[in-house]
């Protein structure tokens, strides 16, 4: 193996495998140090256009993700798309999975759990602050380093591109003992999809299986997943009421991310190791590619010492809300589409603040912040905007979308509808332009007040 990829990385061993991919060891020649290139390949099965849809949308989502910077994530360094190939550039780290873990030392303590559990919460929570949304968090994917400290890897690269696991079993596609029932249903989910699989994956650590155990049918797991109630832990001991909120059906019961990892950072106990047993963590049987409900189940990934990150999920949680409109003050649209102009309501409304965080050729990524401008808490919101010509929007996180040209509406989701007085809540887009922009919309903020 002697290959250079774009001049600077040289490919030392094939590290894991997927449908549509192939995690290389590599040397960074210009800065000296080993990373790890996932290169995207065709699947035989994918025709030529949907491969490169996929792959422009699997290097947009990582140039995304390389924006997180955390202790406990591991780092995208850099996207390449060379000689007809696209390569996710990352952070190589000797580890071993959650899962290997497990598998080779039997569950684990609450003590422990919560330990690793706080570490991935961090992560996830500083992502989510960044409108970077996971959706594939499952024991294969939290790593445990040499010095027993984790990192959450994969942050989605593999759910755009349909990738897949190679196992002894054969191709596996998809964790579904893992998804949020919300998704299971044939939704995205948002952030609380995040919650619900860090949940089942801590159940795993401690439990040895899955909330909703295994099963070869993955449709039968997914209907005990949507209609059944998880299995109560047995040897969660003071974890049991942190999962117990992680794992509600309701999105909305669920703690947010950073809540989970306060939660998790309170110290616990653990009772002395138990004996050995046979392990039923999701390695091959329940993990599968489904289509069932209108639904294709992201991709899980390889035990591996390597990560790829997601773009935020389109979401479809709905709030019943009636929404109340109130005065804003208006903004001439003059300055670049680099700049981030404000609305602002009067006093008993709320604001709304549009940036354009990121751009590539043909889109943008847009994150608005919706700011409670009053001294009463919000009950809901909505936020509107003539869409500019040539501009579409192709996926949202954190609000549910209503376009009817030429306006588009967002409204809340079902679990961040309440702003407290003096506080804000985000959401996210990535939108799709035919050509460059002169200016930003001038939004418009509704909010319905808490009764």
């Amino acid at each position: 193996m002697d290959k250079l990829v774009d001049g600077r990385y040289r490919l030392l061993s094939r590290v894991g495998r997927g449908a549509m991919s192939v995690v290389w060891q590599a040397r960074d020649e210009r800065l000296n140090r080993l990373v790890a290139l996932k290169e995207l390949r065709q699947d035989a099965g994918l025709d030529e256009a949907a491969f490169f849809r996929s792959c422009a949308r699997a290097v947009r989502e990582a140039r995304l993700a390389a924006q997180l910077r955390h202790a406990h994530a591991v780092t995208v360094y850099d996207v390449i798309e060379s000689a007809g190939s696209a390569y996710v550039v990352m952070e190589f780290l000797p580890s071993r999975s959650l899962t290997d873990l497990v598998l080779e030392r039997g569950p684990l303590g609450p003590g422990e759990a919560a330990r690793l559990g706080g570490q991935i919460a961090s992560a996830l929570s500083a992502a989510h602050a960044a409108g970077i949304l996971h959706r594939d968090v499952t024991p294969n994917n939290v790593l445990v380093t040499e010095d027993g400290n984790a990192k959450i890897a994969d942050f989605g690269v593999s759910h755009a591109v349909g990738d897949a696991t190679m196992t002894g079993s054969g191709l596996v596609v998809g964790t579904v003992a893992y998804v949020a029932p919300e998704v299971a249903t044939g939704g995205e989910g948002g952030f609380p999809a995040d919650v619900y699989s860090l949940g089942a994956t801590l159940y795993t650590a401690l439990e040895g299986t899955p909330p909703f155990g295994t099963d070869d049918n993955p449709v039968a797991l997914l209907e005990r997943i949507v209609h059944d109630e998880p299995t109560p832990p047995r040897h969660a001991g003071a974890l049991t009421g942190v999962l117990t909120r992680m794992l509600h059906r309701d999105p909305a019961a669920r703690p947010a991310m950073a809540e989970v990892e306060e939660l998790l950072a309170v110290p616990v106990t653990s009772p002395s190791p138990r004996p050995r047993r046979r392990i039923a963590v999701v390695a091959g049987a329940a993990a599968v590619c489904v289509v069932a409900a209108g639904v294709v189940l992201g991709s899980g990934s390889s035990p591996s010492p390597v990560a790829a990150p997601v773009s935020p999920a389109t979401t479809t949680i709905t709030s019943e809300a009636t929404v109340r409109t109130t005065a804003t003050a208006s903004v001439t649209p003059s300055s670049p589409a680099s700049a981030v102009p404000t609305v602002v309501a009067d006093r008993t409304g709320c604001s709304a603040r549009y940036e354009v965080t990121s751009s590539w050729s043909g889109g943008d990524q847009v994150l608005v912040q919706v700011r409670n401008e009053g001294s009463a808490a919000l009950a809901g919101w909505t936020v509107s905007w003539p869409a500019p010509a040539g501009v579409g929007v192709e996926h949202l996180w954190n609000g549910v979308l209503d376009r009817r040209d030429p306006v588009v509406t967002v409204r809340n989701a079902a679990w961040n509808g309440r702003i407290g007085p003096n506080t804000s809540i985000t959401f996210g887009l990535n939108e799709t332009t035919t050509g460059p922009r002169s200016a930003l919309p001038v939004l418009t903020c509704a909010p319905l007040r808490q009764p």
